[in-house]
């Protein structure tokens, strides 16, 4: 097991040091057999994974692996999580003053919901778990490098946002309820965009090269 872990370990390293030391990644996979040998294949990993860390911001590729890690645990996945929170909790986008799911079937219902316009709040209740789920899938593209993918999460995103945003108007036309998600994830597929570009701009890496993941 404790093998088993270290090659996980060193495999991990190999991806943090890049390109640019791609040969000393090779010379410590090799340099691994004989930790094993030794007893010490855990803490010779572990090491190797300290020191490609530090080294990550000192090149360029590594700071892209560290800025898209930031975007995507930092901020595409606890948007996709308040989403997904919003759903189980009765959609507070539309209901911020409701006290849970039991405002939406009917009992404890805020004043934004009435005989009129409840009827829509489970087509919008599904739109928002989906955009949570794409979310996810997202991150996860992203981290992969898969930016095909990406694109067409991202098209599909803008698409859903914008398609609640008409119907929060037609259903809650004096109150823009949806306007702060559609800003946030405006922003969110701007940053993305920008981090695209930046990939297009590694050195010895363009975007046709990236494996996609497999569907």
């Amino acid at each position: 097991m404790r093998v088993a872990i270290a090659r996980v370990v060193m495999a991990l390293a190999a991806r943090c040091f890049g390109k640019h030391r791609r040969d000393w990644a090779s010379a410590m996979e090799a340099e691994l057999q004989v930790a094993i040998e030794e007893g010490e294949s855990l803490s010779f990993a572990s090491g190797c994974l300290l020191s490609a860390i530090r080294e990550l911001p000192a090149h360029e590729d590594g700071r892209f692996a560290i800025a898209s890690h930031v975007l995507a645990l930092g901020i595409i996945i606890p948007i996709a999580g308040l989403m997904l929170i919003s759903v189980a909790q009765g959609y507070p986008f539309l209901a911020p003053n409701a006290a849970g799911t039991d405002a939406i079937l009917g009992t404890g219902r805020p004043m934004l919901v009435n005989a009129a316009n409840q009827t829509g709040l489970p087509l919008l209740t599904l739109l928002t778990f989906v955009l949570g789920s794409g979310h996810l899938w997202v991150a996860w593209a992203m981290l992969d490098r898969d930016w095909s993918r990406v694109a067409s999460l991202g098209t599909a995103a803008a698409a859903l946002t914008s398609t609640v945003v008409m119907f929060t108007g037609i259903l809650f036309w004096s109150d823009p309820c949806a306007l702060p998600q559609a800003a946030m994830i405006a922003v969110e597929l701007l940053v993305i965009w920008s981090l695209v570009r930046w990939h297009g701009e590694l050195p010895d890496i363009g975007l046709d090269t990236v494996r996609p993941h497999p569907a």
